[in-house]
């Protein structure tokens, strides 16, 4: 199976997403995560996605006073994405037919997640993690690079998802500063604010990161 296109779908889930998420952004295009998903399903690209996990005394939220980590700073976000809770759930129609999620754990193996992608058995893998960056969890590394190497070309990756501020940009620095080809669908995220979002498209053009639009893929929507 060679693979030419990989999707990088980050925190597509309900409580960023949807009107009732603890923290929703409003702009979030989810009729365009669906067609994303459908496209990659129809055509075969595979997607490796991350999920928001907290337990519910995550530093992150503004509800208690554990700490940042050494060279964090609290966003004092409400509480969202508590694993077991309808907000932590996927966005209706985000997910294909067959999947795995893999835990933020250093001792799991991803073999046989990453043997079911390249074969075609399973349509997308997706990371658990607790803070920004999908390569947070200890698994991402080696799966990520386990897939390029069995790619047969040099993939090219399409990040979307929410926040564009946040984890959309850790996402996407995480990729290009690992070597990878990697392109931001402009149109298929949403910002926290829009100077966030402005600061974080300006720095990943930087970066290298290419700025690319959902036509590309899936065409000129209908009229």
């Amino acid at each position: 199976m060679t693979i030419s296109k990989v999707f990088i779908d980050v925190d597509v889930q309900r409580d960023f997403c949807e009107e009732e998420g603890s923290l929703c952004l409003k702009d979030s295009p989810n009729d365009l995560f669906r067609r994303l998903t459908a496209h990659a399903v129809a055509q075969r690209i595979p997607i490796v996605g991350s999920v928001d996990s907290h337990a519910w005394d995550a530093w992150e939220f503004t509800t208690n006073e554990v700490p940042a980590p050494a060279g964090a700073v609290k966003p004092h976000f409400p509480d969202h994405c508590v694993k077991g809770t309808p907000g932590w759930l996927k966005v209706e129609g985000t997910l294909p037919p067959r999947f795995r999620f893999l835990p933020n754990v250093p001792e799991a193996s991803t073999q046989q997640a990453l043997d079911e992608l390249i074969r075609g058995q399973i349509q997308a893998v997706y990371f658990e993690k607790e803070v920004y960056s999908l390569f947070v969890n200890p698994l991402a590394e080696g799966f990520v690079r386990g897939l390029v190497e069995a790619a047969g070309t040099a993939p090219e990756f399409f990040v979307y998802g929410v926040a564009t501020d946040y984890c959309v940009r850790a996402a996407a620095l995480g990729l290009v500063e690992r070597g990878y080809r990697t392109a931001l669908i402009e149109d298929a995220v949403a910002g926290i604010t829009p100077d966030g979002v402005k600061a974080a498209l300006d720095e990943l053009r930087r970066a290298g990161v290419r700025i690319a639009q959902s036509s590309e893929l899936l065409g000129a929507p209908s009229v």
